[in-house]
């Protein structure tokens, strides 16, 4: 497959981060398609990427008509037949196997294009086993991206077992044609940058839970003393991620052992609803 910006690209699962992929491909100048099963979804979506594109537009960084060419490029439906034609998929769904696998298997029967790349978004979890799910895993990689997308410079691609090397070259230019910079992962839990993270806040929830330093101490630490914009307790309630940390590091720490599995203080949090900012989390929220 010939990688340029002639592609059709279909993002499948538009909540905040597929919805963040659709609009930093459409503004490098993809045509881009996305599928949901929610109506809601795909008006909120909309509605913030016009809001992030308004800001862009008031900072000069484009012009009102920019912005009608971008919004022009995105077509959203819950029509899943809108995969059919596409030249690239990138999976954005929630990180659960059972999941991936199956809409897959779905992808793999519904795309027609025989040489059409199959990617998914995963932070985690083994982009061999999903790829197992369809007939052409040699066409299936990891394209990871970070949040917030359309700001965050990187992506990771993973290569699974079977992945050949001309789908790996064939995302990394994609990426770079995207305004990224790829970097490329073995297919281990994390790959490379969760795997550092998810390692720097476990190890962070144990100094808390030790007594060695509170949670306020931990970030100020990180940001003063390691130079990081957000300490990692910080960030992951900006995020509202906290429920996700635990779903990750769960899985971290079956394939690679104690060293990724979280305090059970941080898990009662989870358990209480405290996730994140909207809820309250490693800090109290008014």
């Amino acid at each position: 497959m010939k990688i340029s910006k002639n592609l059709r690209i279909c993002v499948v699962g538009l909540g905040k981060v597929g919805m963040s992929i659709a609009q930093t491909f459409a503004q490098a100048g993809f045509s881009v398609l996305g599928v949901d099963v929610s109506e809601d979804n795909i008006e909120q979506g909309l509605e913030a990427v016009a809001k992030n594109l308004d800001f862009l537009v008031g900072r000069g960084k484009i012009d009102a008509a920019e912005k009608a060419a971008i919004l022009a490029r995105m077509d959203m439906d819950t029509d899943f037949n809108f995969v059919c034609d596409a030249d690239v998929i990138v999976e954005a769904v929630f990180e659960d196997m059972k999941l991936k696998k199956k809409l897959f298997a779905q992808l793999d029967e519904a795309v027609e294009r025989a040489d059409a790349l199959l990617l998914t978004n995963t932070s985690s979890l083994s982009v061999s086993e999903i790829a197992s799910a369809t007939g052409r895993p040699g066409q299936v990689a990891g394209m990871h991206f970070f949040n917030p997308v359309p700001v965050m410079k990187l992506v990771e691609v993973v290569k699974g077992t079977l992945t050949s090397d001309e789908t790996v070259e064939s995302v990394k230019q994609l990426a770079i044609l995207s305004g990224k910079k790829p970097i490329v992962s073995a297919d281990s839990p994390g790959f490379i940058v969760n795997r550092m993270l998810n390692a720097l806040v476990v190890e962070a929830t144990r100094i808390v839970q030790e007594g060695v330093g509170t949670v306020e101490d931990v970030d100020t630490g990180a940001k003063l003393g390691l130079g990081h914009p957000m300490g990692p307790l910080e960030l992951f309630d900006y995020l509202n991620a906290i429920h996700l940390l635990e779903h990750v590091t769960d899985y971290m720490s079956q394939e690679l052992g104690d060293r990724f599995r979280l305090p059970v203080w941080v898990k009662n949090l989870v358990r209480a609803g405290r996730t994140g900012r909207k809820t309250g989390g490693f800090y109290t929220y008014d």
